[in-house]
């Protein structure tokens, strides 16, 4: 445990270093960041990742945010390797937005089963896969946006043990899939900030239909809810908080259900400790700035999967949570886009270090 916090913690000052005698004047910072780190996922990793932030607007347009551009290249203990590029473009004074995803993956991966009750011992498949989306918003009026999407997904070279949990749960996808969706996309979004906001609201529903019009193997119908509200409190601290909602109608294969935990998540979970057809999950957050470029957070979340509607209210009678805190350097201190060092905990079983660029949320 020391041996991580040392590296960690030693990345995080010579990158952060590096960056003190940034040119803040400039339209463009690049920010090129070595990464050795740990997660539930991954558990030692080593790889590269650029991050581009800039301004789109002109000198007096004090209404667009800064946009970024992240590229990932990965390698892990557990054999996986992740090569992703990630897009947040904020056009001027913010009349358009465009977010884009891409990645390739190949993954040894863990499965526990389907549905909230599943017990802790798991199974080892693993996958390869291409994804890509892209999400186009145009603003209608003030912070409120209309959207375009489109999501494609290949998972490839799947492998497990025949005949026993994975095969005999698993109906969809587990000899691979295909599935090719458009959507849309009606949303609000206030905040001061994309990286660390101190105030405001930001709320989004993205509805996205595959089928085989589109190319798709499968015919589902994907519906995402997004609500955080952030609110400053005292001495610049912020009180952060999200309730997320991710279901399923139709024939969902098993890397487009709902997969509980992970960075974005529930952290302590590892991304898929529990899996079905849909997931509700609520965290709250509470940030407080130390010193210099130093933060720090505490958060608690919790939440359920669940298989049909009907049982959306299976959800709140078993909870699944975790709790736990992190750590936060600015390594571009005027927009405030962090490193972030989380810790979340529930059991011996539940629990994990996470260390990447960005909020949760």
């Amino acid at each position: 445990m020391n041996k991580v916090l040392i590296i960690i913690f030693t990345c995080l000052f010579f990158v952060s270093e590096s960056q003190i005698k940034q040119d803040t004047s400039k339209k463009v910072n690049i920010l090129p960041l070595p990464l050795i780190f740990r997660s539930p996922e991954t558990l030692w990793a080593l790889g590269m990742s650029g991050s581009v932030s800039f301004k789109t607007s002109f000198k007096n347009d004090s209404l667009t945010r800064t946009s970024n551009i992240q590229v990932l290249g990965l390698f892990t203990e557990r054999k996986q390797n992740i090569q992703a590029v990630d897009a947040t473009i904020y056009f001027p004074k913010e009349k358009y937005i465009l977010y884009f995803q891409s990645s390739h993956t190949f993954f040894p991966d863990k499965y526990w089963g389907l549905g909230p009750d599943t017990k802790d011992n798991f199974e080892n498949y693993r996958f390869e896969q291409f994804y890509l989306t892209a999400h186009f918003k145009k603003k209608v009026i003030k912070n409120t946006f209309v959207g375009v999407l489109y999501e494609l997904q290949s998972l490839y070279n799947m492998r497990y043990k025949p005949n026993e949990r994975f095969d005999t749960t698993i109906t969809l996808g587990k000899n691979g899939s295909f599935v090719s969706g458009l959507g849309g996309s009606l949303g609000y979004d206030s905040r001061n900030s994309a990286f660390w906001p101190t105030k405001g609201i930001f709320v989004q529903t993205l509805i996205t239909y595959f089928n085989t019009y589109f190319g798709s193997q499968f015919n589902d119908l994907k519906t995402i809810f997004d609500l955080r509200y952030y609110q400053k409190t005292f001495l610049n601290q912020v009180l952060a908080i999200q309730f997320y909602s991710y279901s399923n109608a139709g024939q969902a294969p098993i890397r487009e259900l709902a997969m509980l935990g992970g960075s974005g998540n529930l952290r302590g979970f590892y991304q898929g400790r529990y899996r079905d057809n849909s997931m509700i999950t609520g965290i709250a957050e509470y940030r407080i700035p130390i010193y210099w470029r130093l933060a720090a957070c505490v958060f608690i979340g919790g939440g359920n999967v669940y298989n049909e509607i009907e049982d959306v209210g299976s959800v709140f009678k078993n909870v699944k949570y975790t709790y736990g805190g992190g750590l936060r350097i600015a390594v571009l201190k005027n927009e405030k886009l962090n490193l972030r060092l989380d810790y979340g905990y529930l059991n011996k079983f539940n629990k994990g270090f996470y260390f990447t660029i960005g909020e949760c949320f």
